[in-house]
């Protein structure tokens, strides 16, 4: 393996910058997310390595702080801070796998399963006292080239993440040209300007929030903070053990049929969006799937992730790069999620989208006022869970895929594909399926995996991908 480290072509002057409540408490893991290309690349491999390194370097121009380091700011809080150092840039490494194929990946949907940490994914891979803000390594496999590069959620969700993929490849492809990116396509320095995010002083606690509602210890309670120490570490192999990977597809098909089997009791009630229903659906047999695992669930809480880029006041534009996610909160008695009454799944997924659109400007901005004067911070975006679930949906991961050109020699990106280190057991995440419909990554226990794939109930929506 070789390396090199990648600076922007515009010095970045050395100091400290701080980062917004909402980076401050994100869960700080390191994000891991995986291009597929598929390309002959013995002619022209130093040409595809230079347009990567140029486009990142031009990238660093646009997004100065990729070249920082996350370092401790307050100690007593756990408070963390960018801290550039002189002639800072991003490490990029350079590998070869020649075992892997690109036509057997291709052939099996490019499984997540098959996207290995260990082969594909730079270091490092956990958060220290001194962790980039981002790492890339391209790995050359017979038949084409794996781009990977990892992310630190504590200054980027995955919707600036693919902001960031579709700006790299930009000037990626502009290199590739011989050009340079036009100003015009520059982004807007709004996308880096996260002053909407900082509250004010604010009397409300944490707890005063939904999804941080006070709630008696659990007997789980202390799986799930393995879960989340052992992704904060970055340890896959502990993670794969606690809660392997499992990804299903829903089809375009099996999304109509559920669209109609969850329609509106009466003409008076809203239509649930597809992913209120599909989260429905996902918390109701994983539930059911827990309990023939032995497991004994009195209630379950279903978290949402949910984008506050246009919730806010004032907007942040849909490129904003930074954090801005906050969790919402539903919550069903094991007798409601058990239910085979009609309407079940509609009363659940409505449950879901009343959680999240209690979500206004006001109690964001309060929100960021409790984290800022908060005692401790980190990793405070996730309650105190048990059997419960959180699901993600980060749409701009599907735009990187659709809409970024890489230039020539790469060509477009076959699948985009990430390692992510689940940071507890029940989470979720549903992604645009470029088949159409949607794919569906779970991390959850081992047993619970097993009994959903034997579910056929569940397999009447779900199908398993190899």
């Amino acid at each position: 393996m070789q390396r090199a480290l990648v600076r922007p072509t515009i010095p970045i002057p050395g100091g400290f910058a701080k980062v917004t409540p909402l980076d401050q408490y994100m869960v700080r893991v390191i994000f891991p997310m995986i291009c597929i290309f598929q390309v002959d690349w013995k002619s022209h491999r130093p040409t595809i390595l230079r347009n990567l390194q140029v486009g990142l370097a031009h990238t660093i121009d646009e997004i100065g702080f990729l070249a920082a380091n996350v370092v401790p700011e307050c100690e007593d809080r756990d408070t963390i801070q960018l801290e550039y150092e002189e002639n800072s840039g991003v490490w990029f490494y350079e590998k070869d796998v020649p075992e892997v194929e690109f036509d057997a990946l291709a052939a099996r949907d490019f499984p997540f399963a098959e996207m290995t940490v260990s082969r594909f994914v730079p270091e490092p891979r956990g958060h220290s006292n001194r962790t980039p803000v981002l790492t890339v390594q391209a790995t050359f496999i017979t038949g084409g080239v794996v781009v990977a590069f990892n992310g630190h959620h504590a200054v980027m969700d995955a919707q600036a993440l693919g902001t960031f993929c579709q700006t790299w490849a930009k000037h990626v492809d502009a290199e590739s040209k011989g050009l340079l990116a036009l100003c015009s396509q520059r982004l807007s320095p709004d996308t880096l300007d996260g002053g909407s995010l900082f509250g004010g002083r604010t009397r409300r606690a944490l707890s005063d929030f939904p999804p941080y509602r006070p709630a008696s210890k659990n007997r789980y309670e202390s799986t799930q903070q393995e879960v989340l120490q052992s992704a904060v570490s970055g340890y896959h192999d502990r993670l794969q053990q606690l809660v392997p990977l499992s990804h299903w597809r829903i089809s375009p098909a099996a999304l109509d049929r559920l669209k109609n089997f969850a329609a509106p009791p009466s003409k008076d009630l809203p239509t649930m969006t597809e992913n209120a229903l599909i989260s429905a659906l996902l918390w109701k047999h994983t539930t059911l799937a827990r309990q023939k695992a032995g497991i004994h669930v009195d209630s379950s809480a279903l978290l949402s992730t949910v984008n506050v880029r246009r919730r806010v006041d004032p907007q942040l534009p849909d490129e904003y790069i930074g954090n801005a996610v906050v969790l919402s909160r539903a919550d069903a008695a094991s007798t409601e999620l058990h239910s085979t009454d009609e309407v079940s799944l509609y009363a659940l997924a409505h449950k879901i989208v009343t959680s999240v659109n209690w979500w206004t400007a006001d109690r964001i901005w309060e929100l960021t006022g409790t984290i800022d004067n908060s005692p401790s911070v980190a990793n405070r975006v996730l309650p105190r869970v048990g059997h419960d679930l959180l699901i993600t949906s980060p749409s701009r991961i599907a735009d990187a895929q659709g809409q970024s050109e890489w230039g020539s020699e790469l060509g477009p990106i076959k699948a985009v594909r990430f390692a992510f280190p689940a940071f507890m057991d029940g989470y979720v995440a549903i992604l645009p399926s470029m088949h159409g419909g949607q794919e569906v990554v779970m991390w959850v226990a081992p047993a619970v995996s097993e009994l959903l794939a034997k579910d056929e109930n569940w397999l009447q929506w779900m199908q398993r991908v190899a």
